[in-house]
């Protein structure tokens, strides 16, 4: 009889992230531990992806300041869309007000530099817990 595999899993993660190396390391990481991973360079390709997927898409890890379309406009439209993605923001920029204020949601938050095992956390604790939907009207994150 055959077990499943350790470390299969059968979520698909979507990174939105414009800086290529660290899109390939984060793709890397979570393909090792049996994710899913599709990229996207921006906020708009991750919602065209997220429009087009064949399958379910079960969380949205996006960093916050991109060209295009930044992580904020992403997460608002893809919440109204498919509100069942668990979102999780990614930043180095602890200086830009908007990332402060997610910071104050630390269930959605993950500061770069961060090393595999914060992220797999991260991406694991996200997945497992109830989805309540972006904490956005509690932190006024996005506002422009």
């Amino acid at each position: 009889m055959e077990t499943p595999q350790e470390g299969v899993r059968n979520e698909t993660i979507i990174v939105a992230e414009d800086a290529v190396p660290i899109r390939k390391m984060v793709c890397a990481m979570l393909g090792q531990s049996g994710y899913r991973c599709l990229e996207a360079g921006d906020g708009r390709e991750a919602l065209a992806l997220i429009q087009a997927a064949p399958q379910a898409v079960d969380l949205l890890l996006t960093d916050v300041i991109m060209p295009n379309m930044g992580g904020i406009d992403l997460a608002r439209r893809v919440a109204r869309i498919e509100p069942n993605v668990r979102i999780v923001f990614m930043s180095g920029y602890s200086d830009d007000p908007i990332v402060r204020s997610i910071e104050r949601s630390p269930s959605i938050f993950l500061a770069k530099p961060f090393t595999a095992s914060a992220l797999l956390d991260k991406v694991r604790e996200t997945l497992e817990a109830p989805w309540h939907g972006l904490p956005e009207a509690n932190s006024g994150a996005g506002a422009r």
